[in-house]
């Protein structure tokens, strides 16, 4: 979310590029940090982060053919013939949409989406095809977007847009996300303009007398990436030079500001405060809650918050509780190329005398929190391992369910923190080496991440 289904006329799609395919991707996938590092480059981490993210649109284009050869892999039009043919539903893996008149046009249709009926409403309604989340079907898209959600530390989503030649699909717009656009198929002229808010944290289509002069007017060609931060109006059509435009469109950072990593952390916060603070548990004024001018508890408010920020810069543990439960059973699993299956595991769990090494760090964390009253109603906080193993790559970011899949992971005591802690500097280490006072607590440790996934046996010389 695999039989292929015969297609009635095999002219139907685009020519494919005749651009080799190059036997080493031109992207570093050696850890998170290098892969965003060689989407950006040459420009360095430090000089992006510093000048453009948050603050002002990037350009980077791309000559090298191994590069334009790699883009143009990352779901060209022939691969949602591809995808089609595995069953995709039109509103959850796939839309038709154009720009009339300086609105959006959805195309009214439903249930099972058929690659002819697709291809007709492209080419003759002119209508852009809007897919959904393509990393479920593209294994080079499901390699780039898990290292990057290992790099933001947060969810990154992803449509592709394929867009007929002297079209438009989309209005002038500004999104609720920082926007990593990857040119992949044929050209798109983009018109950036400035924000109306700045940081915007909602999806809104800007009236037409809002849009004056363009900041940025920029040609993408097969190989180019362009980064544009959240709030900034931009708009884009298919050139009449170019048959169809292929883009796909990165996003991240949706509800990732600190006013989301308040409203999550507070909660705890405020009932750890509440248990040593006195004028937190002191009773709000008579008749509060029906005052007509309630900013009368302004003052006391005022007090209580700054008693508060002390604390939190003192010894306050901050517990996020659900921002990281949503990202660690929301994102996408380790990517697994065609040589996982090759390498050396060990089918015996380890024992006292086993060396140990924590595998898929990137992929895991550690917070804590209370046991939930359903299970043993108790304040005592306990450590919670959560992990995105076992995660579905199928159901990334289009779950039919509205409630949040379960996260995977263990529960363990309070003391086993130094032992995880030691765990986590990825160091070789012998199970009876770990902090903990006995040995029945090392090896249930030991035994318990690693029928997890998370650890690994390796030789005591390592």
């Amino acid at each position: 979310m695999p039989r292929r289904r015969r297609a009635d006329h095999e002219d139907d799609s685009p020519t494919p590029s005749k651009l080799p395919h190059p036997s080493e991707p031109p992207l570093d996938f050696t850890s998170p940090q290098s892969l965003f590092e060689s989407l950006i480059a040459p420009m360095t981490c430090e000089e992006f982060f510093s000048s453009y993210w948050e603050k002002k649109p990037l350009l980077v284009q791309r000559s090298d053919p191994a590069i334009q050869s790699y883009y143009q892999s990352l779901f060209p039009m022939t691969d949602l013939k591809l995808a089609s043919g595995k069953g995709i539903y039109f509103g959850r893996d796939v839309n038709m949409c154009k720009c009339k008149n300086g609105k959006k046009v959805l195309l009214p249709r439903r249930g099972k989406a058929n690659y002819l009926e697709i291809l007709k409403d492209f080419r003759a309604s002119r209508a852009t095809i809007q897919f959904h989340q393509p990393q479920r079907f593209n294994d080079k898209l499901w390699q780039i977007m898990e290292k990057l959600e290992c790099f933001f530390g947060t969810l990154v989503g992803c449509n592709v847009y394929i867009t007929p030649s002297s079209s438009q699909g989309l209005p002038p717009h500004h999104d609720d996300v920082e926007v990593f656009i990857l040119q992949v198929e044929g050209q798109k002229r983009w018109r950036l303009y400035e924000p109306l808010v700045q940081l915007a944290r909602e999806y809104d289509v800007s009236p037409a007398d809002k849009v004056t002069t363009p900041t940025h007017e920029i040609l993408l060609k097969e190989g180019d990436m362009l980064y544009f931060p959240r709030g900034t109006i931009h708009e884009a059509e298919t050139p009449a030079s170019t048959p169809h435009s292929t883009h796909v469109t990165i996003s991240t950072y949706q509800n990732n500001s600190w006013v989301d990593y308040l409203q999550d952390v507070m909660p705890a916060v405020l009932e750890d405060a509440a248990k040593e603070s006195v004028d937190l548990r002191k009773g709000i004024p008579r008749q509060q809650l029906l005052c007509l001018d309630p900013s009368r508890a302004g003052c006391t408010l005022s007090a209580l918050l700054s008693d508060i920020g002390k604390r939190m810069e003192g010894r306050c543990q901050l517990r996020s509780c659900e921002m990281l439960r949503d990202f660690m059973g929301n994102r996408l699993p380790p990517y697994l190329d065609v040589d996982s299956s090759n390498q050396e595991t060990s089918d015996a769990p380890p024992n006292l005398n086993s060396t140990i090494k924590l595998q898929y760090k990137d992929y895991a964390a550690i917070t804590t929190d209370h046991v939930p009253e359903a299970l043993k109603p108790s304040e005592e906080l306990m450590i919670y391992v959560l992990h995105a193993l076992k995660n579905e790559r199928k159901t990334h970011m289009v779950s039919d369910n509205e409630e949040s899949p379960p996260v995977s992971g263990l529960r363990f005591p309070l003391s086993y923190m130094d032992a995880l802690k030691t765990l986590w500097e990825e160091k070789p280490v012998c199970v009876k080496d770990l902090p903990l006072e006995n040995d029945r607590d090392k090896e249930n440790l030991a035994i318990s991440l690693w029928s997890e996934g998370l650890l690994e046996t390796v030789p005591a010389e390592a």
